[in-house]
């Protein structure tokens, strides 16, 4: 297939923004089901006036489930997301290809940085639904109402995995041993300053 934007009928490249691959109709019970096999961060979204949205935390970004509904002579505004089946980030879609056994893009695409995917693996098999940063991933997520906010989000998403890249090889499955952090008494007030006087 190489680069052409379409990956053996399950996933293509979305317009609405660079790291952003849309799930073709056909494949998402297939990715759905994968979904609800893992121990992922989730987060939805039941808003009246907003698409109900499900997203769940994966790798550098994640899967977003949009549903919008509206009455049929209100046409939809022109930054609404469409209903479907997003994958955002670079990383969550080069895992779902692998894990679902689609054979993938051989280079890099455009704008894509370099990953390991066996250190991908490595990592969405130590995720935690629990996690603080893996909820927060979840929950950002869930507020893409819409395409600019979509597009924000997998901008800040990209961003943030650019700072902190996934390194290869199995010392970056492992958290290297160091002094455990000093727990900061956030139930006391300080000593000093506006509260104590």
């Amino acid at each position: 297939m190489g680069q052409s934007g379409v990956w053996v009928g399950l996933f293509r490249r979305s317009p609405l923004a660079p790291t952003v691959f849309e799930v073709l109709p056909g494949a998402r019970p297939r990715v759905r089901a994968w979904l609800a096999t893992q121990r992922v961060a989730t987060a939805w979204t039941r808003d009246p006036h907003a698409p109900a949205l499900e997203a769940w935390a994966l790798a550098d970004g994640g899967v977003l489930a949009v549903a919008r509904w509206a009455r049929a002579e209100v046409p939809a505004a022109a930054d609404a997301l469409p209903s479907g089946l997003l994958v955002v980030g670079f990383g969550a879609f080069r895992l779902l290809t692998a894990v679902l056994g689609v054979p993938r893009p051989t280079r890099p695409l455009p704008g894509e940085p370099l990953s390991d995917l066996d250190a991908l693996r490595r990592a969405h098999e130590a995720a935690s639904a629990c996690s603080p940063d893996e909820i927060e991933q979840a929950e950002l997520l869930a507020t893409c109402v819409d395409r600019p906010t979509l597009r924000w989000v997998a901008a800040a998403l990209a961003a943030a995995t650019a700072s902190r890249p996934l390194a290869a090889g199995a010392a970056a499955a492992r958290p290297t041993p160091g002094p455990a952090p000093r727990p900061s008494p956030r139930d006391r007030p300080p000593t000093t300053g506006t509260l104590a006087g």
